[in-house]
Parts: structure tokens; C-alpha cells; sequence
């Protein structure tokens, strides 16, 4: 995650490899160059698509805006992750480079507010970004997971969605990264906070590494702290998934991710309600050629089941909130008091 102030986070070693394990445990300590550099670094790359547009015939296959810039703003998040949707079928016509998340995070050492941390980076940052996404779930962080309590998310919230509201572009798309370990009358909660009216966020990140350790993890690494991800977080995150997509409706996209090493894996989390899907540890194993190789075989299980698209797949485990999605029903309003 990006924070305001540059951070190196915490000492080396920091990443371990579980290899029987098919996991890492990581305690990078949100290692950061500050939002200053990362915003030059996005204003360069920005830059660099308008060049590479003005080299190629095919303008059509390039976008040189964030995409929250070229749709219109009661469409941004489906916009977003329809295009995210056609990363996995060989044909389509979207340049997926220039989808760019920005990830924010707070300092570990601050004088100010965690909600003044937040907001300055979107301020910064989203003008060069197609989404946004609030990390309040890292296990490295002290304090950060404090945050996802009802009382402090909601205040977090509030104060990020209007700092978005503020930026000069269409609003670019605002989400919520949460941890696997809360349960889930947490995980209600939470979705009854997002879901309310002033602090309604456009879209989840379900989820970051656990904290827990699985009885039957194998590696001589398991004893390190930090953040457990991979094959024995997919479970969990899965579940964490299917409890939000149910508490909201189905309403709020789901970004799934933990565990996910096959287009089988990817199945389970549409499935269970997410939009798209994020690899992580696998990428330290297999490669970027696995991402290739996922997508062809997800097309295939698809059509091994009949679904002649990923939106028919996407909530598929809850039959009824999938039936009144499907013909344009909209769950009534959430309402939310921290107080409660």
C-alpha cells in the first residue's frame, strides 16, 4: 500500500516461502515511497500511454485515461469490473494495462489522523487511478485492523467518500480491503456500515492475509509472524465472500482473493459472489504465465457448466438474491448506527 510519508517498513526477512504449504507469510510493513513518488511515477506511466497511443494504428486499444475519466459516474464500478471480466476470454478487445488500483494505507508513525492519511493519498492519487482501495485489514500494521470496527470504519469512511467527492474528475471508484479473521457478525456489521447511505462504497476487496495459523501447515516457516496467504487462506476467503455477497445483497462488487492456484479456485469465488479475482502467492510460484493459462481454463470450465458468461457465474451459490439479480431487483436500503 501507498502511505503519505515514505516508510521502509519492517526489517529483513520479511517474506517467506511455505513451499509444502503452496504459501508466503509476509510482514512487509507497508515499505513505501510515499504518495509524492508514486504519484510522479503514475503521472509518468499516464504520460507514456499517450505516447504509446500516438505510435499505434489501433487507437481503439488504448486508453490513456483512467477509466473512471471515459465512463459515466453511475457506471463506473460495473464499467470497471465488465472490463475486468473480459481478462479471462483470449478475444477481448481491452488493453488490461491500464487498469490501475491504487492501494492506501496509513503510516505507521503519524501525528495526524488516520482519516488525514486516507485522505491525502486519494486527494494525490486518484486523479491517476481507475480505483481506489481503503487497506484497513493488513495484519502488520499495528492498530490498522482496529479500524474495521463499526464506530471507526464508519467515521474512516464517511471522511475518504467525501475527499473522493471532492476530486475534479468523475468520481473514481472507492473500495474496502478487509481481513479473513473477523466473523461473521463482524462481516454483517461491516456490510451494514457500507451499505448505508453515507457511507456507501462501490465495491469490497475480500480478503488480505489471516493471521491464524492452520493446524496442518507443514513448513518450517509457519512459526513467522505476519500474514498468512495462499492455499490454505482460500477457504476462509471464500466464505468471508459469500457472507458479504449475502448481508449486501449482492449489491456491492466483490473482488475476491486468497488461495487461489487454479481456474477451478477462481469458479468457487465467483461462485460464491465475487465480481473478479486477484492472485498473489501463486504468481511467486508458478509465474505471470499462469494468469494466461487460468484464464483459458476458466473459459473452458465455463462452458463445461453452461454459463455463457462471467456475469452468469457471479453469485450463482445464492439462488435466490441470484434469480432477483438477474431480473434487475434491487435489495432495499441499508440503514446503520455505530451506536447500535
Amino acid at each position: 500500500p501507498v502511505t503519505p510519508l515514505a516508510q521502509p517498513g519492517n526489517p529483513k526477512p520479511r517474506m517467506f516461502r511455505l513451499v509444502g504449504d503452496g504459501a508466503i507469510i509476509n510482514r512487509y510493513g507497508f515499505n513505501s515511497e510515499g504518495i509524492d513518488a508514486v504519484a510522479a511515477n503514475l503521472k509518468e506511466y499516464r504520460t507514456s500511454l499517450v505516447e504509446q497511443k500516438e505510435d499505434t494504428k489501433s487507437k481503439e486499444h488504448v486508453s490513456t485515461q483512467p477509466l473512471h475519466r471515459v465512463v459515466h459516474a453511475g457506471k463506473i464500478i460495473e464499467n470497471a469490473f465488465g472490463q475486468a471480466h473480459k481478462f479471462l476470454f483470449p478475444n477481448h478487445f481491452y488493453n488490461p494495462s491500464t487498469l490501475v488500483g491504487v492501494n492506501l494505507g496509513k503510516n505507521k508513525v503519524s501525528e495526524m489522523s488516520e482519516q488525514h492519511d486516507y485522505c491525502q493519498g486519494i486527494a494525490t492519487l486518484g486523479a491517476y487511478a481507475d480505483y481506489l482501495v481503503i487497506n484497513v485489514s493488513s495484519p502488520n500494521t499495528p492498530g490498522l485492523r482496529d479500524l474495521q470496527a463499526p464506530a471507526s470504519l464508519q467515521t474512516l469512511v464517511a471522511a475518504c467518500l467525501e475527499e473522493r467527492n471532492k476530486l475534479s474528475t468523475p468520481q473514481v471508484p472507492l473500495l474496502v480491503k478487509l481481513a479473513p479473521d473477523l466473523t461473521d457478525e463482524e462481516l454483517k456489521n461491516i456490510a451494514d456500515i457500507l451499505m448505508h447511505s453515507d457511507t456507501k462504497v462501490d465495491g469490497l476487496i475480500v480478503s488480505n492475509t489471516t493471521s491464524e495459523r492452520p493446524a496442518h501447515l507443514l513448513s518450517s516457516n509457519k512459526t513467522e509472524p505476519g500474514g498468512l496467504s495462499g492455499v490454505p487462506l482460500k477457504d476462509r476467503s471464500t466464505a468471508c465472500i459469500r457472507t458479504l455477497y449475502k448481508h449486501t445483497g449482492g449489491t456491492l462488487p466483490i473482488i475476491g482473493v486468497g488461495g487461489i492456484s487454479s481456474a477451478r479456485d477462481v469458479m468457487e469465488k465467483l461462485k460464491a459472489g465475487a465480481s473478479l479475482c486477484q492472485v498473489y502467492s501463486v504468481l511467486a510460484y508458478e509465474g505471470p504465465g499462469m494468469v494466461t493459462t487460468m484464464r483459458h481454463e476458466l473459459s473452458q470450465l465455463m462452458r463445461d457448466e453452461g454459463f455463457r458468461s462471467v456475469d452468469d457465474v457471479v453469485g450463482c451459490d445464492h439462488e435466490e438474491l441470484y434469480w432477483k439479480r438477474k431480473q434487475g431487483e434491487t435489495p432495499t436500503e441499508k440503514t446503520f448506527d455505530a451506536t447500535d
